[in-house]
Order: structure tokens, then C-alpha cells, then sequence
């Protein structure tokens, strides 16, 4: 289906927040997967957020890292995800988290595998499987951006309030130079997630930073801490404002990366039929 890359502001614009909505929300086909992936250099932040230290951090993309020096990235990469359901009842384990590191300074060791992890990403993709990859703040513009060069959708996670919009003008402009770039897929695949907190509504933001506002998702930081620092879950929880609008927006979402999907393959498709009709 699909890989998405989500990136964040300074300031906690809500990017691991938003990712974690969508993981929880996202509509799954019989059989499908949905894998996120916390990819930031500077650490994960949902074992001790919405997990609260919960889960022993004995997985991850640390561990990952560790292990495929000895098995292979692919072999290593399975047993290090933890299953994230919304209904106890259900034995399906079809959301499913990559644990982001424990520390910065791990980010170093990194380097050479972000590049495996992206064909990684791809490759699962195409046996079923949907990736959110979040990179947070920095993640984009190092090493671990070659996991947003390579994604079908990458959504810049941003308020509505000047201080996110000064961020966010100057981060897209970063963004756009290098996904147009000879190693990018092209700005095309460059959106916006609009958290609607502040005065700048979905047009005034599109106009200023000068790309498509994908989708909207309210402010509402009571359910929003649930996600992010493990708030109680109340039994309304999965259908409230925030996660209805969550699932909403997988489907503009989607409908993005089938457009772009489209645009992308449409030369190919005709250098091919060129190619066959030469042949004959």
C-alpha cells in the first residue's frame, strides 16, 4: 500500500502524537499490516509516553541495529516489533510498533543502516503491509533522511499558530530542495497535517508554506495525552474528535499517494509500451 513519513517542528508540533492516531485508526483490508516505525534520531518517545514504561524496552530499532550484524536486517527486523491492539479481544497482530531508540547518542550507529531500512520498508509494502515512519524533528535533514526521500507521502505535522508556521516555511523549503533532488522522488510526494490549533486555518497555512494541507486533525490535548503520555483511555476514546478525524484522514491520505502513484508511473508505463511496440 504504502510507506508514509511523518515529520515533526520544534516545539512538539504532535508528530509521534499524530503518527500514533493514525496507527490506532488506520483502516486495514483482511490481512494487511500496519507496521510505525519511531525512526527519530533523537529517541523514541512512545514506551515512556502512551506505553508508560510499560513495556521493557528489549525491542526496538536499537536492538535491531545489534541484531543484524549477526542475522541480516529483514530476519532481525520481526521479532523486535511490539503489538499494539485496540480491542483486548482480538488475536490479530496487525498494528504493530517498531520502538524508537533510548538514547541520542545511539543515532551514531545508525548511519549505515537507514538506507537498509528503507528498502526494508519498501519491500514489505509490497506483501502487505502499510509503514508510518515517524522521524521527528530532525530526522529528515541526516542521515535518517534517506527514509523520507524514498516515502510515498512525507507530511510535515504542523499547528496553526505563527510560531509553527515560521517553522514549518522554513523546514518545507529544506524539504522540497532535497526531494527534488537527483536522490529524491520529487515535492510532489510533500504534504501538510494540520493540527487546528491557532489562527491560521488550512488555507492560510497552504498559501504560506506553499503546499497541500493533506488533512485536519482537531486540537484536543485531553485525548491527545493519551497518546502521547499514556492518560487514561476512556471507553469513548477510539471514537472520539481526535481519532474519528484520524481515521478520516487516512483516506486523503491514501487518495495522495494513489494520485502521486499514478503520476510517477505514467512515463514508465509509456517508455515501456514504446519499448514493446519497437520490439514488434
Amino acid at each position: 500500500m504504502a510507506v508514509i513519513t511523518l515529520v515533526g517542528l520544534p516545539g512538539a508540533s504532535g508528530a509521534t502524537s499524530t503518527a500514533l492516531a493514525l496507527l490506532r485508526t488506520w483502516p486495514l483490508e483482511d490481512g494487511w499490516r500496519l507496521v510505525l516505525a519511531e525512526c527519530d534520531p533523537d529517541g523514541g518517545a512512545v514506551l515512556p509516553g502512551a506505553l508508560q514504561s510499560a513495556v521493557v524496552a528489549d525491542r526496538g530499532l536499537r536492538n535491531l541495529t545489534e541484531s543484524s550484524r549477526t542475522q541480516g536486517l529483514v530476519t532481525a527486523f520481526w521479532p523486535q516489533l511490539i503489538a499494539l491492539e485496540n480491542d483486548e479481544k482480538r488475536s490479530e497482530r496487525n498494528r504493530l510498533l517498531l520502538p524508537g531508540l533510548t538514547a541520542m547518542h545511539q543515532a551514531s550507529s545508525l548511519a549505515p543502516v537507514w538506507g537498509q531500512l528503507a528498502d526494508l520498508f519498501t519491500g514489505i509494502e509490497t506483501h502487505g503491509h502499510d509503514v508510518l515512519v515517524d522521524l521527528g524533528r530532525s530526522g529528515a535533514f541526516g542521515p535518517a533522511g534517506v527514509l523520507a526521500l524514498g516515502a510515498d507521502a512525507v507530511l510535515v505535522v504542523m499547528r496553526g499558530t505563527l510560531r509553527s508556521m515560521h517553522a514549518a516555511r522554513s523546514r518545507i523549503q529544506a524539504l522540497r530542495a532535497l526531494m527534488d533532488g537527483d536522490c529524491g522522488q520529487g515535492s510532489g510526494a510533500l504534504g501538510v497535517l494540520l493540527i487546528r490549533q491557532g489562527p491560521y486555518g488550512p488555507r492560510e497555512v497552504q498559501d504560506e508554506v506553499g503546499v497541500r494541507v493533506v488533512a485536519v486533525l482537531p486540537y484536543r490535548p485531553e485525548e491527545a495525552a493519551v497518546l502521547s503520555d499514556g492518560a487514561f483511555e476512556g471507553r469513548g476514546f477510539m471514537t472520539s474528535k481526535l481519532m474519528s478525524a484520524a481515521r478520516d484522514a487516512s483516506t486523503p491520505i491514501r487518495q495522495m499517494v494513489a494520485s502521486r502513484r499514478a503520476r510517477v508511473a505514467s512515463p514508465l508505463q509509456q517508455r515501456l509500451m514504446k519499448a514493446v511496440t519497437g520490439a514488434r
